[in-house]
């Protein structure tokens, strides 16, 4: 019978090797984990996109918030249109303080909006498209006997005392949207008590 001789050196091979495999068989099967935030911490903002350093971009935030509240429109309103397809709009644009272009005007009632000229130097123009400069710091009045917005081809009569939204496009301040209020067949302008109301709002604009 021959006698096996179990050496320690083989014992530590073996104990070895087992060793590595189970090792080998931990990678193999181990699932990557994220570090999850610590409880109530709330969530980290947004990075700027990239390439765009994170002041840059809230400055360019800041100037289209200072740009949007640099033209104000005020004192919008129009008359009762009865069967006429057209209705005149009347209103104040004021810039407070940089200078600005209004490019379009727009309103649902209506299939267009054009600007019509009935001063004595511009002997009744009308301009299809309603772009006007606005004066840094200046006050651009649209009223009877000079320039002044049109309503072209009316979906409904216009009614005294309704109202209607008006959106009006900027070159730099963007969209911005006022409330016309209509007034009588033979008005001539906004009761003084409402002409002193300033701001661009839409509320009690009547719904159709």
């Amino acid at each position: 019978m021959t006698n096996v001789e179990f050496r320690p050196q083989s014992l530590a091979f073996w104990a070895a090797a087992g060793a590595t495999l189970a090792l080998f068989g931990t990678l193999a099967f181990a699932q990557p984990t994220l570090p999850l935030p610590t409880p109530g911490t709330a969530p980290a903002a947004p990075a700027a996109p990239p390439g765009v350093p994170s002041d840059v971009a809230a400055k360019a935030r800041a100037a289209a918030l200072a740009a949007k509240a640099n033209v104000d429109v005020t004192e919008a309103w129009t008359k009762a249109s009865g069967a006429a397809t057209t209705a005149p709009i009347y209103l104040h644009i004021v810039s407070a303080k940089d200078p600005d272009r209004l490019l379009s005007v727009d309103a649902a009632m209506a299939n267009h909006v054009e600007l019509h000229d009935d001063s004595p130097q511009a002997t009744a123009r009308v301009i299809p498209a309603p772009v006007i400069d606005i004066p840094g710091g200046a006050t651009v009045s649209l009223g009877p006997g000079g320039r002044y917005l049109t309503l072209v081809g009316l979906k409904a009569p216009l009614k005294e005392g309704e109202s209607f939204l008006l959106t009006m496009k900027f070159d730099k301040a963007g969209t911005s949207s006022t409330s016309v209020k209509v007034l009588g067949a033979a008005a001539s302008g906004l009761p003084s008590a409402n002409a002193a109301r300033r701001g661009d709002t839409t509320s009690g604009v009547t719904q159709r």
